[in-house]
């Protein structure tokens, strides 16, 4: 059961004790469940005029995938597919919007820069000119973290851009968290372990 990590069998100092041969193989004691809600992003160096990373903690994150385009080839009677192009679906990530603007720690000024770096994409409205992509791409680093903190798995991204910010409404008879929900487009993405 998800979230349970009972010891069957085996020596329960072993961490490896789920590998031991018996009837029935459980899990160790000391394996965790991935948990959706531990997710830290960091992105390197959003600002052209800046040499800061921006690190976020998130509310909720969808991970990097990819799509591959089908080919189609007719041979005679027969239709072939072949493996095409690969593409890269948006990131879908949303943080919780801090009000206290102490320029201590980047969560303060986390809506700030991620709307800077949004701004500064494609068009500087105030110079009125296109920018080189290099100047608005940046690479960023999606972790996802275990109950201490420590990165399970990490997900390096390449060339990333917000394409689409949406802060959340605002209600008076409402007592929920704002919230920033953020499109990051990028060119490619790398799992590790």
């Amino acid at each position: 059961m998800p979230g349970f990590n009972i010891q069957i069998s085996g020596d329960c100092h072993d961490e490896n004790a789920w590998q031991v041969n018996s009837a029935f193989q459980g899990p160790a004691y000391n394996i965790e469940t991935a948990r959706s809600h531990r997710y830290a992003l960091e992105i390197l160096q959003p600002l052209s005029n800046s040499n800061g990373n921006l690190l976020l903690f998130l509310a909720k994150c969808s991970r990097p995938s990819a799509e591959i385009d089908e080919i189609k080839v007719h041979n005679g009677q027969d239709e072939i597919f072949r493996p095409g192009k690969q593409h890269w679906r948006p990131i879908e990530f949303t943080f919780y919007e801090v009000l206290k603007n102490t320029g201590d720690t980047s969560e303060d000024m986390a809506a700030k820069l991620i709307h800077e770096w949004w701004s500064e994409n494609c068009v500087d409205i105030r110079n009125s000119r296109i920018l080189p992509p290099d100047q608005f791409t940046s690479d960023a680093q999606l972790d996802m973290l275990d109950g201490a903190g420590n990165s399970v798995w990490t997900y390096d991204i390449y060339r990333s851009w917000p394409s689409k910010i949406s802060p959340s409404d605002l209600d008076y008879s409402s007592s929920e968290i704002a919230r920033i929900s953020v499109t990051l487009k990028y060119d490619k993405a790398i799992e590790r372990k």
